[in-house]
């Protein structure tokens, strides 16, 4: 009797046990499926003949999808399809590498890592490394892309069609790193998209989504910019719809989704940059932590040049070669969720740099005779282009000179005194027009008086000039020698006179500066020398001559 008791106990448990795994089984089938869209024609047994391992799933997939007559469906009806049933093909299916830029490596098993290459093909198995800076774009067979980051790592673990051509199904595993995905909506292949972490795994169709996992995989975060994602962690499964996003923790189910941050306000950042390292401002996002941001050839971000993170603004980075680009950017909440994008197209134009400058240096003053400008030579520069203008912004220009060939410019058309700015720039054979230095101011200052005819009389001697502005004053200064160690007479005056006493007679040097209404003082004009008669002849003297030397 006991014997019979314990039979029974075991048949009912083994019942329950098979109970639970049909159950379970029955589940993971329903939940591991993808999706055929009804044809024109189209009924349960064409359908299970073309795409199914046998015909005897034809009761089993009406009922999965409560179909009440398997011979007439309505065209356009989305059917159930469990994997498990489904025929699969692996030849000839592969991933394509579509855009590289850095250094992406490729491990194959058994073997070396190699460079990937543009055009190159990827089998099952195959794994993809990014390095530092460095980007690779793959295209799957029903047209999925897949940009890994920099600085990440994937593995292709399936990649096979389902049915007659039914739908691709694609397994990734991501071991580190990010993965920004493109899925396609429609097309005549279904889809079957899935990115798997050590933490989660997101199965997509047709869906605009990112993944990434932390070095260790302690964590993942998907986000979802179009469709829907179903995001799976410790056995429990979540559906996150557009503009959301969650994270899954090792061992844990994925946390409930959260509102992914709003675009940043790009309307303050510049489009055109001039000079290397790119200093990117943007007003800062409430609610970002960080941000990320990245640098493409194209709108659509299918060749990435460069991107960086950062928690401080402005960005200070991209060291990029000339040219049109697009900028996008992000803000990344404290629990590492990304947001939505911010697009602007940008220009760069920091080549060839433009040379040091020698003189006049900002708030410089240019000599009203020389009217010198100097700078140094740039190796990379055919020739320089040197514009004057009085405003900061050139709106309007006094001078215009493109093809200046030396490191020095003589103006050779005088400019009324005054304060004006210039600007240089270096012209390369290769690269063409460089950008312009800062706008940097100069005064151009009212040249030392030329002097009228001195006046002589027996005790004093009267210089005369004309002033060349208003409220101007002058300096005046008289010497024996053209240095002007041996002065005589030092004045300031706001005449347009001086009367000095008469000095012995000979040759003299005197010269003049402006000192104007706010007080600057012009350079000195040019030495101008001066024979001073003497009060008495000395030929006069000669019929005299041997009475003086008697009276010696």
């Amino acid at each position: 009797m006991e014997s019979l008791l314990i039979l029974k106990s075991f048949r009912l448990a083994h019942c329950m046990f098979l109970l639970v795994s049909l159950l379970l089984f029955s589940t993971r089938v329903v939940a591991d499926e993808w999706i055929y869209t009804v044809n024109a024609g189209d009924n349960l047994w064409s359908i299970s003949e073309q795409h199914l391992i046998s015909t005897q799933y034809v009761t089993r997939l009406q009922q999965l999808n409560k179909i009440s007559d398997a011979y007439t469906i309505p065209p356009g009806t989305k059917i159930r399809v469990p994997v498990a049933w489904s025929k699969t093909q692996t030849s000839g299916v592969y991933a394509q590498v579509v855009h590289v830029r850095g250094s992406v490596l490729i491990k194959r098993k058994n073997a070396a890592e190699f460079p990937a290459e543009t055009g190159m093909k990827l089998n099952t198995g195959d794994e993809v490394r990014s390095e530092n800076d460095s980007f690779v774009t793959l295209k799957f067979f029903d047209n999925s892309r897949l940009r890994l980051q920099e600085n990440s790592q994937i593995r292709i673990d399936e990649m096979k069609v389902l049915g007659d051509y039914g739908a691709v199904d694609t397994l990734i595993e991501l071991q580190q790193g990010r993965t920004e995905n493109a899925v396609p909506q429609k097309s005549g292949t279904g889809t079957r998209f899935r990115i798997k972490t050590p933490s989660a795994v997101s199965s997509v169709r047709g869906t605009d989504f990112r993944v990434g996992t932390t070095t260790k995989g302690e964590h993942t975060s998907s986000e979802v910019l179009s469709g829907l994602v179903q995001v799976e962690g410790g056995e429990k499964e979540i559906a996150v719809s557009a503009g959301f996003g969650t994270i899954t923790a090792l061992g844990a189910p994925p946390v409930a989704p959260v509102k992914l941050l709003p675009a940043p306000d790009l309307s303050n950042t510049p489009v055109l940059y001039e000079h290397l390292p790119l200093v990117i401002t943007l007003n800062p996002l409430a609610g970002a932590a960080t941000y990320r941001a990245q640098i493409a050839n194209d709108q659509n971000f299918q060749n990435l040049w460069t991107e960086f993170t950062t928690d401080k603004l402005p960005f200070r980075d991209g060291d990029i070669p000339d040219g049109n680009y697009w900028l996008r950017v992000r803000g990344i909440d404290a629990a590492g969720i990304e947001g939505h994008d911010a697009t602007i197209a940008f220009t760069l134009n920091a080549r060839p740099e433009p040379p040091f400058i020698i003189a006049p240096l900002p708030d410089g003053v240019v000599d009203p005779i020389k009217r010198e400008f100097q700078w140094s030579i740039q190796p990379e520069a055919a020739y320089y282009r040197v514009m004057i203008s009085q405003d900061s912004g050139f709106t309007t220009t006094t001078m215009d000179n493109a093809e200046v060939t030396n490191n020095t410019f003589l103006l050779t058309d005088p400019l009324p005194p005054g304060h004006y700015f210039w600007r240089i720039a270096s012209v390369s054979a290769t690269e063409g027009a460089g950008p312009f230095t800062d706008a940097m101011s100069f005064r151009l200052p009212f040249p030392g008086p030329t002097m009228e005819e001195a006046k002589f009389d027996k005790t004093q001697m009267t210089f005369a000039w004309r002033a060349g502005g208003d409220d101007q004053s002058f300096h005046f200064q008289l010497a024996r020698d053209e240095t002007f160690n041996q002065i005589l007479y030092d004045e300031k005056t706001s005449a347009t006179q001086l009367t000095v006493t008469r000095p012995d007679g000979g040759q003299y040097f005197l010269r003049t500066k402006t000192i104007e209404a706010d007080g600057f003082e012009g350079p000195w004009g040019p030495p101008q020398k001066i024979d001073i008669p003497y009060a008495n002849p000395y030929w006069l003297l000669l019929p005299f001559a041997p009475l003086i030397d008697l009276l010696l």
